[in-house]
């Protein structure tokens, strides 16, 4: 029972980031915006350019075309 209860645990922490991962839209100090996964901590040195996040980066990288602040754009 203590190994069934172990794995399952070990399974959750593994699978758990993968539905929790979400994407946000960056600019650098020059200007080059990304999808990058977002971070609660904040982006030191960058400033978020949009206020939605994104489920997968697929969905971010297509946003980022509408971005008007961007220089270039790293994909």
């Amino acid at each position: 029972m203590k190994k069934l209860i172990a794995a399952a645990l070990f399974a959750s922490l593994i699978v758990s980031p993968a539905f929790a991962e979400s994407f946000s839209l960056i600019k650098d100090t020059v200007g080059n915006c990304a999808a990058v996964v977002t971070s609660h901590n904040g982006y030191p040195g960058m400033k978020v350019v949009s206020d939605k996040t994104f489920s997968s980066w697929d969905d971010a990288s297509k946003a980022l075309d509408s971005v008007k602040v961007c220089k270039t754009f790293v994909r």
